[in-house]
């Protein structure tokens, strides 16, 4: 299939998650999900560092790109069954940190075209010809102060929404985007793009958090269903690193880029809205290809000389690249 900058906006999420073992499958059997997890952290705080420094726009689009891809690859490898091994090389720890909702479903299932806390609080409110729907004014209200038991009660209803609403469910990437910028216009505007970087650090802390969670618990804790609503947990928080990451994007719209950093781009460009989607086709896209490819070896199949240890060298192979203590 060919791909282009004028197609990839009107490709799924989960054409993306389906991607990344298209170009680095080869590499990323040898990798844990402690592995992705920790270079999905480093991208995110590489974001953060762009901004607080006021990098030049490309620098923080390179940031941006990488943190999507290395976020869908995180889903691809917490897609399976609990307790089934997906490769030779997984440990039993990681069989147990499972997702079972695809990437647009479980991003759907969080922001059925509202967002979570406004869904609960309009629904809650029981008053007449109040709106559900339409953007966020959370900021406006009072801080979530719900229970464990009236958070999944929440939980229950709004997937039960999500899927009573699933046809108008974005089918496209750049639909997301849309969406999630019509849901926190408000919030977008007021808030600065070091805020926007530091909830999107937060989000992601809170999945790392929820992975944890899937294999340990306290003893009251360890009880029938209990799986089930930290897997929940696990996607919606997913889910809010996503819509935090599209915010982002939207917030960028607003900040001027230099001359120099324009100058590659036609009239029609500097003037069209910047999207994930142009990001990562920037990032790890090829017009000359008309294929997604790796930026560093520039091959649709990375070729990059990787080495995993104990995947491709063994644990003595490394240990003999040590040198003695105090030498280096």
């Amino acid at each position: 299939m060919k791909y282009s900058r004028a197609t990839v906006g009107r490709m799924q999420l989960d054409d993306y998650v389906r991607i990344v073992p298209q170009i680095y499958g080869k590499h990323d059997r040898h990798r844990s999900i402690w592995d992705v997890w920790c270079h999905t952290l480093h991208h995110g705080a590489a974001v953060a560092e762009r901004i607080r420094k006021e990098a030049p726009a490309d620098k923080l689009f390179a940031e941006i790109g990488d943190l999507a891809l290395w976020l869908f690859t995180a889903v691809q490898k917490l897609s399976g069954k609990p307790g089934k091994r997906k490769s030779p090389a997984e440990s039993s720890i990681e069989t147990l940190v499972r997702i079972q909702s695809t990437c647009s479903d479980l991003v759907w299932h969080r922001y059925p075209g509202v967002c979570h806390l406004c869904y609960a609080r309009r629904t809650a409110s029981k008053v007449p010809g109040a709106k559900l729907l339409g953007p966020c004014d959370c900021f406006e209200q009072e801080s979530d102060r719900r229970g464990k038991a009236a958070k999944r009660a929440d939980l229950k209803a709004l997937h039960r929404f999500s899927k009573s609403v699933r046809s108008r469910k974005p089918s496209s990437i750049d639909e997301w985007q849309a969406m999630f910028g019509a849901i926190f216009e408000k919030n977008i505007e007021r808030l600065s793009p070091t805020e926007i970087g530091f909830h999107l650090l937060e989000e992601l802390g809170e999945v790392s958090d929820a992975m944890a969670r899937m294999y340990s618990y306290v003893e009251s804790n360890f009880r029938l269903g209990e799986p089930n609503w930290r897997q929940a947990r696990l996607e919606d928080q997913i889910a809010d690193a996503l819509s935090w990451l599209f915010a982002l994007v939207r917030k960028l719209n607003a900040m001027k880029f230099s001359n120099r950093e324009l100058k590659h781009r036609d009239q029609a460009e500097r003037t069209a809205q910047v999207t994930l989607s142009e990001i990562i086709w920037r990032r790890y896209g090829s017009d000359d290809l008309g294929a997604f490819r790796c930026p560093s070896c520039n091959s649709q199949v990375c070729s990059c000389p990787l080495v995993f240890v104990p995947g491709t060298h063994s644990v003595n192979d490394l240990l003999q690249r040590f040198k003695p203590r105090g030498i280096f």
